[in-house]
């Protein structure tokens, strides 16, 4: 279906893309008739029933007539240059200016700029007031319309305000003046100044260049630097996996086992434990338990909340009796009983704190007053919700979701304080996921800011050739802007303020995202474009304010304007250790990104177990994955391929110690040899197959962890289930009920974990690399 240039117009205001680099680095034409049915879905209501629109033809659920188009593109094209002030503009802090849309003219503006609430200048000052006249000012666009000239003039603010402007959301307003008074004054136009940082905040994070051990053929010594010698490095976790003990009333890890494994990796030397998210999930169907397809972003999942330490426990052996779960034996998580038992629990915890705080107008009271206060609308809104999702035998008021939420929210703080505390640099780094699901509050409460005809995931790619919807509601970028971005900063900000750092899942999803309709007579899709340079310089700002890092996983396809953002913001790229690969094999890590976070594996690839193993193709071949038989043939050959070149890079990495003068663990140094030997033989020779399986894995592993601890990247993750050697994978995706994706414990306790002297000389293997190398040799 070919489109007119009106449709063509308004597709491009609306931001839906017409081309794009697929996986394979071809150019790809998406079809007018795909992106029809993404304008579709965009013009179409808000949807208030979670239902997906009508089964229509692309032309006829566009339905736009050529009066609709007109004024469609005209509010999106032409409106803006009509307006004095925009509602919403941004500013960086070294150059702080404002824009204003005039005809071309010869006038003086006013100008008021009052500063955001609790926003003063080091001299004590909130408000500014000015007056420019039009032919000082730099005109920086124009646009033509009924034969007029609308110019885009630039006020740069240092011509007018002496003083540096704090960061922050602004209010200014603008009006003609007018000299002669028998003419009444124009009524002044206002809107949103967010003056912000050009980058977030580094925290800890050091742009050193110098590597932790130079490569082999460098013989320039390694910088003695604080910054070179001590690169942070953590742990990170799928919480709901975590064991705190033995504990029959431990149905899933919780913030109990949180704290007491913070303990451990401080003892061990980490910097930081990465979550996955901690996001509230589908109250009314609690097997729905993916951490990336939450209900609500801005809130916590209740059934991470450590029940032990409360304060409403004080009789609770007796409140509580008949509420034993006994689930902590079990290898996979029943979320529905967890869910059922647990939130029993809390009904009885909300009554004691009732009757005890309520009764009593203690100071903990006063707290969760305070707490709902703030939170706001925001707040009784999603516990509207809860009690309109929650199951029949759950009644109860809003207080309860609310004191759930002040709860989850004391102990996640807590949690952070607890890593500082104990000397961690960084302490917590959460995860944001992409997207919520249509049903969820966050959503239904903000449906004018959502496309809720909507899906977002991927194009197809040669995992997955029909591509990947992963049945979350996108962020519409026109009703975005139209709100002022406010969801998006409230959004960034509820989850900054919990973390010494934030992971932003799919980081893309700044630019653009790929959006499936979900009337699946609309097409296949098309990307969607957002305003990148706003959406960072928010990022920005939060992060400033809430003193928090920030990582976006930038894994698949990048797109370059992506990537430069990022370096530009100075926001932490994610690389992945398999994914860290050239035509040779694996990167050397001296070569990885430095203002980076290194992670070995994630939730979404095997274990390095699982890798070595093969056991993610075996699964995906039991579960009949693979469109082809050939394909998984071609997947183990591959995999032989790469197991070859991990020992090249391991091999590499023992010669890049011994050539800085670093010693290998004495344990090692009969691998080193193995290895050297396989190394030296082709990757076809029958004898080295047979040489690769007989190595031992555990003393592989320590090696590769001894190796890739000294990549250059920024920060240096682990995953505690690959210090354990355990080799079962946490999602496969493209699965859904066939595999229990996010439901697998760990095997051991944390309580074993201390015990375990494997994991701790593995955690201390790390810790020299990455913090005091000059005393490596210590830990032989």
């Amino acid at each position: 279906m070919e489109t007119n240039m009106g449709l063509e117009k308004l597709l491009y205001l609306q931001g839906v893309g017409a081309e794009y680099i697929d996986c394979h680095g071809h150019h790809a034409q998406i079809a007018s008739s795909d992106r029809l049915g993404i304008l579709a879905s965009m013009l179409a209501k808000p949807n208030l029933n979670a239902e997906p629109l009508n089964p229509l033809a692309p032309s006829a659920a566009l339905d736009i007539t050529e009066s609709s188009l007109n004024d469609k593109t005209f509010s999106l094209d032409v409106a803006p240059w009509l307006s004095l002030l925009p509602s919403f503009q941004f500013c960086h802090l070294t150059h702080p200016v404002i824009l204003i849309y005039l005809p071309e003219q010869s006038v003086e503006i006013a100008f008021t700029l009052t500063l955001e609430e609790g926003a003063v200048t080091s001299s004590g000052q909130t408000a500014f007031q000015w007056i420019c006249h039009t032919q000082n000012l730099q005109i920086i666009g124009d646009y033509h319309h009924n034969n007029i000239r609308y110019c885009r003039y630039q006020v740069t603010l240092t011509d007018y305000i002496s003083e540096t402007l704090p960061i922050g959301y602004h209010q200014v307003s603008a009006k003609k003046f007018n000299h002669n008074l028998a003419v009444n004054e124009p009524e002044p136009a206002a809107g949103i100044l967010m003056v912000a940082p050009k980058s977030c905040y580094q925290g800890e994070i050091m742009d050193n260049r110098q590597s932790l051990i130079k490569p082999a053929n460098d013989n320039a010594e390694p910088a003695n630097t604080q910054s070179a010698n001590n690169k942070p490095w953590g742990i990170s976790i799928q919480l709901y996996s975590l064991k705190s003990a033995v504990d029959t009333h431990d149905g899933m890890g919780d913030f109990k086992a949180l704290k007491q494994l913070i303990e451990y990796s401080a003892q061990q030397g980490a910097d930081f434990i990465m979550l996955n998210p901690l996001h509230a999930l589908d109250i009314a169907n609690p097997d729905n338990c993916s951490p990336y397809s939450p209900s609500d972003r801005r809130r916590l999942n209740p059934l991470y909340i450590n029940i032990d330490e409360l304060h409403d426990v004080d009789d609770r052996d007796n409140k509580l009796a008949g509420f034993d779960m006994n689930l902590n034996h079990a290898k996979l998580i029943n979320y529905k009983r967890v869910f059922e038992c647990k939130y029993k629990i809390f009904v009885k915890l909300y009554e004691l704190f009732c009757s005890k705080e309520q009764a009593n107008s203690t100071a903990r009271y006063a707290s969760f007053i305070a707490f709902k206060a703030q939170q706001g609308h925001s707040l009784s809104a999603f516990c509207q919700d809860q009690i309109k999702q929650a199951p029949e035998w759950l009644a109860m008021p809003a207080d309860f979701y609310a004191y759930l939420q002040f709860i989850a929210e004391a102990q996640l703080r807590d949690c952070q304080q607890y890593c500082l505390s104990l000397g961690m640099k960084i302490g917590l780094i959460g995860d944001l996921a992409i997207g919520a699901i249509l049903q969820g509050n966050e959503v239904q409460s903000h449906a004018d800011q959502f496309c809720t005809h909507a899906s977002i995931g991927a194009p197809a790619d040669r995992f997955s050739p029909s591509g990947q919807n992963w049945g979350l509601t996108p962020l519409d970028p026109i009703k975005l802007k139209q709100h002022n971005f406010s969801h998006f900063i409230d959004l960034m900000r509820c989850n900054m303020q919990l973390y010494g750092a934030l992971r932003i899942d799919h980081v893309m999803g700044l630019l653009r995202l790929w959006w499936w309709p979900l009337d699946k007579t609309l097409g296949n899709g098309a990307y969607v474009y957002y305003p990148l340079d706003i959406l960072l310089a928010i990022v920005c700002l939060e992060s400033q304010r809430a003193k928090c890092i920030v990582i976006g996983e930038d894994l698949g396809i990048v797109p370059p304007e992506i990537s430069a953002a990022m370096q530009q913001s100075r926001l932490l790229s994610n690389q992945l250790f398999y994914f860290s690969q050239n035509h040779d094999g694996f990167i050397a890590p001296q070569q990885h990104k430095s203002h980076s976070l290194m992670m070995l594996a994630n939730h979404d690839v095997a274990p390095l177990k699982g890798w070595w193993q093969g056991e993610d193709l075996h699964i995906r071949d039991r579960l009949t994955l693979y469109p082809h038989p050939q394909q998984y043939q071609d997947e183990l050959r591959l995999r032989e391929k790469e197991r070859y070149q991990l020992l090249q890079w391991i091999d590499m990495g023992f010669k890049t110690f011994m050539a800085a003068d670093f010693a290998i663990p004495s344990e090692l140094n009969a691998l080193s040899a193995q290895i050297a030997s396989l190394v030296a033989l082709s990757p076809d020779n029958a004898l080295a197959m047979k040489m690769l399986e007989d190595l031992p894995f555990d003393q592989l592993l320590d090696a590769w962890l001894m190796v890739a601890a000294t990549s250059e990247a920024s920060l240096f993750c682990v995953q505690l289930s690959d210090l354990m050697a355990d080799k079962h994978c946490i999602n496969i995706p493209g699965t859904w009920k066939s595999f229990p994706n996010w439901q697998r414990r760990l095997a051991k306790t944390i309580d074993h974990l201390k015990q375990d002297k494997q994991v701790t000389q593995r955690c201390q293997l790390i810790t020299a690399v990455r913090h005091k190398t000059a005393c490596f040799n210590k830990v032989v």
